[in-house]
């Protein structure tokens, strides 16, 4: 009987999957990206838009238009500028910001564990499936066995029970640029009935850009960025060091705003199974203290979706 060939070495085959579809990487040709999105929540529909300009490394300029938000955001020289129509950002969005962020998603994270790798189908449907962990979130990220091409990835604190609480983000429609490979159409469900649909409508090699496409937006706030911050300290509650629930059986998901000191800005429930106890649990939580980011030295208020688990 032969032998059967070695498995894939699972952070190569993610790493080979971003680089197909980083093109924000050095030496990347300058583009322009404009994309229709439909967000469902249930039986409702917004329908927005979603452009991007790209220049280098640290210099681009994104635009969110929807029926009630819009943002307006450009990165230079290691500041970002940002204008929003909300002080928060809502649930909808950063789901959207998430599931556009492609390279991000299929690149190994420091944190990031491989667990095992799966090889499911044969031929041109074969699927290269790498399950990771980080801290207590789940994945299953999935490349085109072919291709290499970023397929499909499922998240949660389990993946294997609780669909509700699952993200799902799904990558098809794939088309050449300027050497490397893009999806025209992007997928997310998730949180029971929500649903975002990204389909690109342009995608072009941009030769020049208007003198002022990178300039502040007027009335914008102002805030170091970098692509990957240095993260110091960990989750502390008001009572101590670890996080005191005294609930059972419960599973409850925040959405945090956190400021360059780690204090808690704005926090909202996106979803919870015994919500009669989400007062309790957000007052407690709004005295947490969470990890400060630094860019270059210099604290930086962030965004984050936290997931708990308690009583299992």
């Amino acid at each position: 009987m032969a032998d059967e060939p070695p498995a894939p070495d699972g952070a190569a085959v993610l790493s080979r999957a971003a680089g197909l579809v980083d093109l924000q990487a050095l030496g990347g040709a300058p583009f322009f990206l404009l994309a229709n999105v439909s967000l469902r929540e249930g039986n409702k529909t917004v329908d927005g838009v979603f452009a991007m300009t790209w220049a280098s490394p640290g210099q681009y300029h994104r635009v969110f238009r929807f029926p009630g938000f819009e943002a307006n955001e450009v990165f230079a020289d290691g500041t970002m500028y940002r204008k929003r129509s909300t002080e928060a950002l809502p649930l909808m969005m950063w789901e959207l910001d998430q599931l556009l962020s492609l390279t991000a998603n299929y690149r190994p994270g420091p944190h990031s564990k491989v667990r095992r790798v799966q090889t499911e189908g044969a031929g041109s449907g074969q699927t290269v499936c790498v399950l990771t962990q980080v801290e207590l979130i789940d994945s299953r990220i999935c490349v085109n066995g072919a291709t290499g091409e970023p397929s499909f990835i499922d998240r949660g604190t389990d993946i294997s029970r609780a669909p509700s609480m699952h993200e799902h983000f799904e990558y098809s429609d794939y088309q050449p640029f300027e050497g490397r490979t893009f999806p025209g159409k992007m997928l997310f469900r998730g949180w029971g009935g929500r649903e975002i649909e990204v389909h690109v409508q342009k995608l072009i090699h941009a030769q020049s850009f208007p003198e002022n496409e990178f300039a502040p937006p007027k009335g914008s706030s102002r805030a170091h960025f970098c692509e990957n911050p240095e993260t110091s300290g960990e989750v502390r509650g008001n009572t101590g060091n670890t996080i005191p629930f005294g609930f059972t059986d419960m599973e409850i998901d925040f959405y945090f705003q956190v400021s360059p000191a780690g204090g808690v800005q704005y926090a909202q429930v996106v979803y919870s199974s015994d919500p009669l106890k989400n007062n309790e649990v957000m007052h407690w939580f709004l005295g947490t203290h969470f990890p400060i980011k630094t860019c270059s030295g210099t604290p930086i208020g962030y965004e984050m979706l936290l997931r708990l688990v308690a009583g299992h």
